[in-house]
């Protein structure tokens, strides 16, 4: 053990918030045992400073482990250091004042790498995603490998990236290029009504919650011998439509709309009750959309998300001796019409 048992009860003295806040975490009401962490995608840390929990992902964890998943640390070690690196708080309830809403600044896009290797044996390798399309997006820049300094430690993350239509950088959301690692944030002055894009030429848009199940789709239209260019993409970032009605109202060709939101079957809400959050989001963006004289669709993950959806494609298409053009080839069919 490499810390000293002081060391190691200043680590668990310090309050999980002032300590995510310090790292440039916003913070906001959540109810009266947590508060909310913005751009997150539902996590929250809890008012007594010793924990956090994440819905999406059913996680929760202390304050080393929130170090490891969110802030990069490498292990146990590196978290330990960073934590000590920042003055320890007394373990007191932490109360959230309200904070009057700023204006939103000008989106700075981290810096790109010297390279995008890491990002994009991710992305091919991890992810399955096809190699074409992968760097069609960085070609567009909408996909690059960002580099950013913090508290001396270095960070290499997936940046994607939303424009609007001047081309201007809007949105930029970044991931950890692991799947070891959970961290995902916004840059701040993100505007989420920017999604992540893939534009296209037909009258049908597919809306997903992330940019790696839109790209994952687009590989499996591929797969199936469907041009992956020729319908649009919008990702928003979270579960909403905000980025998809910025998108059509730049786009009046587009009459059909396709919902493509997480299968979260294991889902629950605040309360602990069953709720898959994508499907209840899908179905409430149809009927939405439906009243505003669109044809809308649901399109639901055979899995948990279409990047697993096209995982598991991937596997099973390994396994068969008939490759990806025969291997089940009526379940595709049915699955993806």
């Amino acid at each position: 053990m490499p810390f000293t048992e002081e060391q190691m009860k200043q680590v668990f003295d310090t309050n999980i918030i002032d300590f995510a806040v310090s790292h440039g975490f916003e913070v906001e009401k959540g109810d009266r045992n947590t508060v909310h962490v913005k751009h997150s995608g539902g996590l929250y840390l809890f008012r007594h400073g010793r924990g956090y929990y994440q819905f999406s992902g059913e996680k929760s964890g202390n304050i080393i482990q929130f170090a490891q998943e969110y802030l990069g640390a490498a292990d146990f070690k590196s978290a330990v250091e960073m934590i000590l690196g920042c003055r320890a708080y007394e373990q007191t309830g932490h109360y959230v004042e309200p904070v009057e809403k700023k204006p939103r600044g000008e989106l700075v896009l981290p810096p790109k790498d010297k390279d995008f290797n890491r990002t994009i044996a991710y992305l091919t390798r991890t992810r399955g995603i096809d190699s074409e399309i992968v760097y069609a997006m960085i070609n567009q820049n909408k996909v690059y490998q960002a580099v950013t300094q913090k508290n001396g430690y270095t960070f290499r993350n997936c940046a994607f990236v939303g424009y609007d239509g001047e081309g201007k950088p809007r949105y930029c959301a970044l991931r950890s290029p692991s799947s070891d690692r959970k961290f995902r944030q916004d840059m701040e002055n993100s505007d989420k009504t920017y999604g992540f894009c893939m534009e296209g030429r037909s009258g049908r848009v597919y809306e997903f919650e992330a940019p790696i199940d839109a790209m994952s789709h687009a590989t499996l239209c591929k797969l199936y011998g469907i041009d992956w260019r020729e319908d649009h993409r919008v990702a928003e970032g979270c579960l909403s439509d905000k980025a998809l009605s910025r998108y059509l109202k730049s786009h009046p060709e587009i009459r059909e709309i396709v919902f493509c939101y997480d299968n979260d079957m294991e889902g629950k809400d605040a309360n602990g009750q069953p709720r898959n959050h994508g499907q209840v989001q899908a179905e409430q963006s149809a009927e939405a959309f439906a009243k505003a004289g669109y044809k809308v669709f649901i399109q639901t993950p055979q899995t948990k998300d279409f990047n697993e959806d096209l995982l598991t494609f991937r596997e099973m298409s390994a396994r068969s001796r008939d490759g990806p053009e025969r291997a089940g080839a009526e379940e595709r069919e049915a699955a993806y019409p």
